[in-house]
């Protein structure tokens, strides 16, 4: 099974491509408009991995990232800003990012750095989320 990747990102048309270019490297792809949206994608969805916008309406990235750590909730993400604002991308890091991405994406960084996370976490992911599936929480893994 491909690697699921839920892109998190409030402009329409970088999701669109992002969901296009990922679907070519064979990923699988769903889409959240905001932080709050891809909470409620995660507590019922299997993922495998996340590309996440820091600067969204209703929930920025790094309260999703917060909020993930809460619920135990432990998916490798790729954050990324048009910004280049450190002292974000430190706090993305210490909330469980794995690596980030500056807007304008250069879809060939994107492409190295989604198969180098994502690819080789996909079965440690499925396992450290079995937790959450027994503490009464549904893990959807259909899609």
């Amino acid at each position: 099974m491909p690697p699921r990747i839920l892109v998190v990102d409030d402009d329409y048309d970088i999701s669109l491509m992002l969901q296009d270019r990922l679907g070519f490297l064979g990923f699988e792809v769903r889409t959240a408009n905001n932080g709050a949206e891809g909470m409620a994608i995660l507590e019922v969805t299997s993922i495998d991995g996340m590309l996440l916008d820091i600067q969204m309406p209703v929930m920025d990235g790094i309260t999703m990232l917060k909020h993930m750590h809460d619920r135990c909730i432990y998916i490798p993400a790729i954050v990324m800003s048009a910004e280049l604002n450190s002292k974000k991308m430190i706090e993305a890091m210490e909330q469980g990012a794995n690596d980030y991405l500056m807007k304008p994406i250069s879809l060939n960084l994107l492409a190295k750095k989604c198969q180098s996370i994502f690819e080789t976490t996909s079965e440690t992911t499925i396992i450290a989320n079995l937790g959450s599936a027994k503490n009464g929480k549904r893990l959807n893994t259909e899609w």
